[in-house]
């Protein structure tokens, strides 16, 4: 029993501890994910709390899976993980029958699971929650209750202060559709070759099938439904459809994916938020860009006055293009953030308080793929030692509190 007990908690505690990293690294993302979930349950008006819910639910599936790994006050969080699993597990029962959204955002954009295998998923680690849960008593604690919450609290602070960076500038690693390297051109034609099937839903006997209009059943079978299902391109939710309108509403720019040589997109998706805080640093941005005989190029998810707005009192020569809001929230995560394109495909990405201003003569004189790559690096990087820095910490720090809190003991008891 031992050992099924370390399996379960080994298996809770770093399903929790990847999921709440990998989207702590994007907050932004997670937030879009919840605002799909609110949608779905008619409760829209929460919109405004997505961020702040973000935040708040990673920072605690982080927590609980750093509790249960390194065996943290389990006889709190084992009841706490139960509590976690129980109600992700009913979440996803219902996202798996009624399909209310395509992914259920468990691991961010860093690997997507179809809504059956995330139940299935949620089924086993549900399992492992009720077996720390009812083992709970036979866990040893690995240090003082004051030590272990001191450990949490250092976690607390390291989940938070990663949220907080992205929050303010990008992720640190991009896993979503236009991370650097990507062929924006590739996207806009998986959008336009999306192929369709329909299926037909015939039942008998009490069961239910799929069928294709050219594999119809025979006449014992009773229809049922018919929907129409995805075959080839990209998935209608995946924002790739990266499309251009102008201020009066028409169709304009598309050609622009299709230009050759460098091009640098500014990405407005809140410019209230904007109005009065860059106008200047765009003004002075767009100045260098045309030394270089270069365009600044503004797409925005906001109406032609409210982006106006945000270039009053600035001579800023540029084009501004509209879009849809997810497209333009997934092209760069920063509002107002800037983004190298050539050729068509994605380079490298700044927030709006790194524009890399003084360096755009060295950086167009640069191989493009070679700053691809460099990018590319850092955040395999980033990624490998982070994952590695925090696994590493839970297994150490719990090895040897564990050592120091029972040479102690021995004299705490006797001298009690």
């Amino acid at each position: 029993m031992k050992f099924l007990r370390a399996i379960c908690r080994f298996a809770f505690g770093i399903v929790f501890v990847l999921s709440g990293f990998l989207k702590a690294i994007d907050p932004v993302g997670t937030s879009l994910k919840i605002n799909e979930y609110l949608t779905a349950l008619h409760v829209q008006f929460l919109d405004f709390a997505s961020i702040p819910l973000a935040v708040v639910l990673t920072s605690a599936e982080f927590l609980v899976g750093v509790a249960i790994l390194k065996g943290l006050r389990i006889q709190l969080f084992s009841k706490i993980s139960l509590g976690f699993i129980s109600f992700f597990t009913l979440l996803t029962l219902w996202v798996a029958v009624a399909n209310p959204v395509s992914d259920c955002g468990c691991f961010g954009e860093a690997l997507h699971l179809s809504n059956s295998a995330t139940f299935m998923k949620n089924l086993i680690l549900l399992g492992a929650a009720l077996l720390v849960f009812f083992q709970r008593s036979r866990f040893s604690p690995i240090a003082q209750p004051k030590v272990e919450w001191g450990y949490l609290g250092l976690y607390a602070l390291l989940i938070l202060s990663l949220q907080i960076y992205s929050l303010r500038n990008i992720p640190q690693i991009d896993f979503g559709l236009y991370k650097p390297g990507t062929d924006l051109i590739a996207a806009r034609q998986s959008v336009q070759e999306r192929v369709y099937e329909t299926l037909l839903i015939y039942s008998k006997d009490g069961r239910e099938e799929s069928f294709t209009v050219n594999n119809l059943p025979d006449s014992t079978w009773t229809f049922v439904d018919a929907k129409a299902q995805l075959v080839s391109g990209a998935p209608e939710d995946s924002s790739a459809d990266l499309s251009f309108i102008d201020a009066e509403g028409n169709p304009a720019g598309d050609e622009i994916l299709h230009n050759d040589g460098p091009q640098f997109f500014i990405t407005v998706y809140d410019a209230a938020a904007l109005e009065g805080k860059i106008a200047d640093k765009i003004a002075e941005l767009a100045d260098t860009l045309r030394d270089h005989k270069l365009l600044l190029n503004i797409i925005s998810a906001n109406s032609s006055e409210e982006t106006e707005r945000i270039l009053e009192g600035a001579d800023i020569s540029c084009q501004v293009l509209y879009s849809d809001f997810k497209a333009v929230i997934s092209f760069n995560r920063s509002n107002g953030g800037l983004t190298y394109v050539n050729n068509g495909i994605i380079v490298k990405k700044w927030s709006r308080r790194d524009y890399p201003i003084l360096n755009i003569g060295d950086m167009l004189e640069e191989d493009p793929e070679v700053i691809t790559a460099a990018t590319q690096i850092r955040e395999r990087l980033f990624a490998e030692i982070s994952l590695f820095v925090i696994l590493f910490l839970i297994v150490i720090i719990r090895f040897f509190s564990k050592i120091i809190y029972n040479s102690r003991l021995p004299k705490e008891e006797a001298t009690s």
